[in-house]
């Protein structure tokens, strides 16, 4: 773990009564009580393992003032929110303890099976809420994503590569690497969701069919596995390319939504290292976008944007919506 929020000892200092309006994270900031706590990691994590049972959340002695929590995982901040399942009580001291495990099925593991370690960030810490809520900005209703919207827009510079051409009945070559058609709907819909990657096939496992709860992570994962971005074998593909994190030039700042942490590091790639062991342990060929050639033989390089990675995992995780093509 890399970063938390609360961050450990915030609020401690807070004179009586601090509402938790401020958001630095020292002693002296109180935390608001409908605060979730976030989690940022420098390893993206095995989904499989029991997010549910990996942060333990109390006031005074556990168990009996234990705080209920609700998972959700951000694939590509690697980032893990825990909402409370009910708002902290105000003017609490609070420990929060991230639990190690000997079980793959519980707690935090990297995708390839490496456990939980200590960092600079403790894996156990403290913070203490001030006297009530943050008040909530109003939320503008979220896009929609659909099939259409999502070969339109995300994932035109894919189906530069990833379309079926007119002849491809007669001419087996034009047919799109991989079987993989992103260019229209039908496309997306018959050759990519609930499709398995044929880079993820290996030997004995190629049934055709993806595995929930594979032995070894990756193994018959599906291109698109509606409302699991972090099974979703295309997800992965595209976060192998740094240059798919790009943020617009028209866009004043590179915005998360988290507080864990509000620093350079966000909104940046993960780091090569990390993208090494990806490639190695899963993510077969060249990332996506592909780069390619000019007519006169000149390098095109080819790329996403940060914006379209967000939008693409949300529409994974809604489902991906697609009614059949008729």
């Amino acid at each position: 773990m890399v970063a938390s929020y609360p961050a450990d000892g915030q609020g401690t200092n807070a004179p009586p009564g601090a509402d938790g309006m401020c958001d630095e994270p020292t002693p002296d900031c109180a935390v608001p009580t409908n605060a979730a706590i976030e989690l940022r990691f420098d390893r993206f994590l095995l989904p499989a393992s029991g997010l549910n049972g990996g942060l333990s959340v109390y006031s005074g002695n556990p168990p009996a003032n234990g705080v209920p929590l609700i998972p959700a995982y951000d694939l590509i901040e690697r980032v893990v929110v825990y909402r409370p399942a009910r708002p902290l009580q105000p003017n609490t001291l609070y420990t929060a303890e991230l639990l190690p495990s000997h079980d793959l099925g519980q707690g935090f593991w990297a995708f390839d099976r490496a456990p939980l370690e200590e960092g600079e960030v403790p894996l156990r810490f403290s913070f203490s809420t001030g006297s009530g809520p943050r008040p909530q900005p109003a939320q503008s209703p979220a896009r929609l994503d659909t099939c259409e919207t999502m070969t339109s827009g995300p994932f035109s510079a894919c189906a530069n590569c990833h379309a079926t051409q007119p002849d491809a009945l007669t001419t087996p070559s034009n047919f799109p690497p991989m079987g993989l058609d992103l260019s229209t709907p039908r496309g997306l819909f018959y050759t990519a969701i609930r499709h398995v990657a044929h880079q993820t096939e290996t030997g004995e496992s190629a049934s055709g069919e993806a595995f929930q709860s594979p032995v070894r992570f990756g193994v018959q994962m599906s291109i698109v596995d509606p409302g699991s971005p972090a099974t979703s074998y295309l997800i992965y593909k595209l976060l192998q390319k740094s240059e798919n994190f790009t943020v617009l030039a028209d866009e004043p700042r590179c915005v998360t939504g988290y507080h864990s942490p509000v620093s350079d590091s966000d909104c940046q790639p993960p780091p090569e290292g990390e993208r090494i062991r990806l490639r190695e342990w899963l993510v077969r060929g060249d990332p996506m976008p592909k780069d390619g050639l000019s007519a006169n033989g000149q390098p095109i390089a080819a790329a996403t944007t940060r914006a379209n990675l967000v939008r693409i995992a949300a529409w994974i995780a809604t489902g991906a919506t697609c009614p059949e093509p008729r």
